[in-house]
């Protein structure tokens, strides 16, 4: 009888440290997935920083260079100066390959006389 409070009282630290256990499981977990958020957004960033330092760049060649304005017209846009010979490349299309039928060949329903 002298053991029950005993008891209780173990049981009950149990349940709190398993409550105690599982938050800071719980917290941790959490963190992991801060992080890894994290680091993608710092990846995409200077995924975008590069892009912005690219476009500035190309910016201020247009700006100031009319051969780059040139080039850009000739390769975005498709330009040709006059006297140019544009010469348009055409690849054939194979042919679609003949269905191969696999499994029993259907009988006709219905067939005409010869």
């Amino acid at each position: 009888m002298r053991r029950l409070p005993y008891l209780l009282l173990a049981i009950a630290a149990l349940l709190v440290l398993g409550l105690l256990s599982s938050i800071i499981t719980q917290g941790f977990e959490e963190l992991a997935r801060a992080e890894e958020e994290r680091t993608t957004l710092e990846e995409r960033k200077n995924e975008l920083s590069e892009s912005i330092t690219e476009l500035e760049a190309t910016l201020e060649a247009v700006r100031t260079d009319p051969e780059a304005v040139e080039s850009m017209a000739r390769r975005e846009l498709g330009w040709v100066r006059p006297g140019d010979r544009v010469v348009l490349l055409a690849t054939p299309t194979p042919l679609p390959s003949p269905a191969v039928l696999t499994g029993p060949i259907p009988t006709p329903i219905l067939t005409l006389p010869d």
